[in-house]
């Protein structure tokens, strides 16, 4: 007997899990709006919908279906610019087409939104797109999970970081909930063009990736803001690790955990620190197969770590691509989906930090105070 894999459901992905549980007290969370202008007026408008409706078409993930269990499943759309986890609506605005759309994090990553601007790229030229192979990959996933090797990171992982007395973040200002409504969100945003240069050359010599550099001064900030020998966060990885991958719209990205021992004999001095460093990046993906941060119960532990994230602006990433598009600027957000998310934007001649972070449960002063510990503990790396 032959199973049509078309009626099979499958979990969903770690972080789409984390979304979707969220949504059922907060219906309308993880949901964001983003706004385009495409220059060429309503003479352009019927092309360019064709070549948005052709790119979502290609992504599986915009047609699934999701039960109350939190599996999801192949379904279809009536209209493949609206879904339900996605609207996107198309207007004339003078001389351009205003796209105005609003997706859920529940489809996909940070890099999923480029590879979805990528493919409206080629089919507005005429040219093929190459296929989505998400559903193999969540079956991929699922059966992943019987292999050696997934128990082996999970044994690791638990061993690793099981110790609950090493802090995650820097101690909260006020001590409250996530209840009804998410807190209020704050933003704090530090320059480090200035030293852009000499953190790109440190990174090279010393095979640490800008992810290892600031998740090691982040941790070392922490242990110094929380007064302890030790501190742990989890950093952002995209996870795309074969071709196929590099063309799937969906969360693929992982949360790693990382930890440093400042007082430890085998990291006593700066050289020790940085191989410890480059190890915990390097072991952390050896083992991220495990979804560690995100698996119950250790996500009530992990889901209010830092999180350490080096990503790409859709608006600085859009002249890369052939379209005559522009963002248009949104209002910053209004509340926050995590305590403390620490955010590398690295361009082309500028290097920033934002530090994304509650309102509700930190004062800014103490995001301040912080940040330059952060700084301090750059600078000290960088001093030869």
């Amino acid at each position: 007997m032959t199973i049509d894999k078309s009626q099979i459901k499958y979990p969903l992905l770690p972080y789409s899990q984390l979304v979707f549980d969220s949504t059922r007290w907060m219906p309308a969370v993880y949901r964001f709006p983003m706004a385009f202008l495409w220059r060429g007026g309503s003479k352009e408008k019927d092309r360019i919908e064709c070549a948005i409706c052709t790119a979502i078409a290609n992504h599986p993930v915009f047609q699934m279906a999701v039960d109350w269990r939190g599996r999801h499943y192949p379904s279809s759309l009536k209209d493949i610019l609206h879904g339900r986890y996605h609207d996107i609506e198309l207007s004339t605005q003078g001389e351009y087409v205003r796209i105005t759309t609003r997706f859920s994090r529940i489809l996909g990553d940070g890099r999923s939104g480029q590879i979805l601007i990528e493919d409206i790229q080629r089919a507005y030229a005429g040219l093929p797109l190459v296929s989505d192979d998400y559903w193999a990959y969540v079956e991929q996933n699922e059966q992943q999970k019987s292999n050696a090797h997934y128990h082996i990171s999970h044994d690791w992982l638990i061993n690793e970081f099981a110790d609950n007395s090493v802090p995650v973040r820097p101690t909260i200002d006020r001590k409250c909930l996530f209840t009804v409504l998410p807190p209020k969100a704050g933003l704090y945003k530090e320059d480090y063009s200035d030293w852009q240069e000499r953190i790109l050359s440190f990174s090279e010599k010393q095979h640490l990736s800008i992810d290892g550099i600031f998740s090691l001064c982040t941790a070392l900030a922490i242990a110094e803001y929380c007064g302890t020998d030790e501190a742990a966060l989890t950093w952002a990885y995209e996870g795309r690790e074969t071709p196929n991958e590099q063309r799937i719209f969906g969360s693929l990205h992982r949360d790693i955990p990382f930890k440093i021992n400042v007082k430890s004999p085998s990291t006593n001095h700066k050289s020790d620190l940085i191989r410890e460093a480059r190890n915990q990046i390097r072991s952390g993906i050896a083992h991220s197969d495990y979804p560690y941060t995100l698996t119950a119960p250790y996500n009530k532990r992990w889901n209010y770590a830092v999180n350490v994230l080096n990503t790409t602006d859709l608006e600085d990433f859009l002249p890369s691509v052939d379209l005559p598009m522009e963002m248009v600027s949104m209002p910053e957000q209004r509340y926050a989906y995590a305590l403390l998310d620490i955010e590398i934007l690295n361009r082309k001649e500028s290097l920033q930090l934002r530090y994304r972070y509650s309102a509700t449960h930190y004062k800014e002063s103490s995001i301040r105070r912080f940040a330059s510990l952060v700084r301090k503990y750059v600078e000290w790396l960088l001093e030869k």
